[in-house]
Formats: C-alpha cells, structure tokens, sequence
C-alpha cells in the first residue's frame, strides 16, 4: 500500500527504539520484512503498529511498504481519540513523526502514559 495512504495513530516516536531499528532491521530486505498492521475507521485507514518500521521505510525512500489487515478486536473509541489527537496535531502521515522522535523517558511521559490515561478515562 502506498505509504502516504496510511495515517499514524501515535503523535511520537521512541527514540531508544528507532536507534535498535536501524541496527538491526534493513527496511529495503523484503525477505525479512514483516507486513504492517492496518485498520479502517471512517475514510481513515491507519497503523495499528509498527510506526517506527514505517518510519524507517520512509527514511529509506519506500513509497509502498507491505501491510496487512489487522484484525484483532481493538478498542476503537481509543484510537479514534489517538487520531484525532494526530490531526490536531497536522501529523496525517508517517513522514510527519520524522521531527517527533524523542528520548525514551520523554517517549514514556508524553505518549505511553497520555495513552494509559485515555484509556482509563474511556473504560
């Protein structure tokens, strides 16, 4: 699927974990690339993970990167809150988390527990 069809459902990345990416993922490798996991929710067909693989894909010049449709029950009243939160912020598609990575304990305050907070505040 072309790359800038698929919204982010997150507002950073983990810095940490993008540096182990690059050492040890080669996003132009297709036999060791595993699909990314995508859902629709509206007109909006976005990452239910994977953001930092997909970033790396956008980094190394990918336009269309293998996804598959992930079909786990997931709690969408959460991520249509987190999509929300990513218009708000004019991050529609991966490349605009590029200037959004962050170190890992900033990572953890500002995404993980805004997240765990959502979602106590939703159940």
């Amino acid at each position: 699927m072309d790359l800038k069809n698929i919204k982010p459902s997150q507002l950073y990345i983990n810095q940490a974990k993008l540096e182990d990416l690059r050492e040890n993922y080669n996003p132009l490798e297709d036999t060791n690339n595993h699909p990314l996991p995508i859902k629709q929710f509206g007109k909006d067909v976005f990452f239910t993970d994977g953001h930092t693989r997909a970033l790396l894909y956008f980094k190394a010049g990918m336009k269309e990167i293998p996804v598959y449709w992930d079909e786990d029950v997931l709690d969408m009243n959460l991520y249509s809150v987190c999509l929300e939160w990513c218009r708000e912020k004019k991050i529609n598609y991966i490349g605009d988390l590029e200037t959004r990575v962050l170190p890992k304990e900033r990572y953890n305050e500002l995404w993980i527990k805004r997240c765990e907070d959502l979602a106590r505040r939703i159940t």
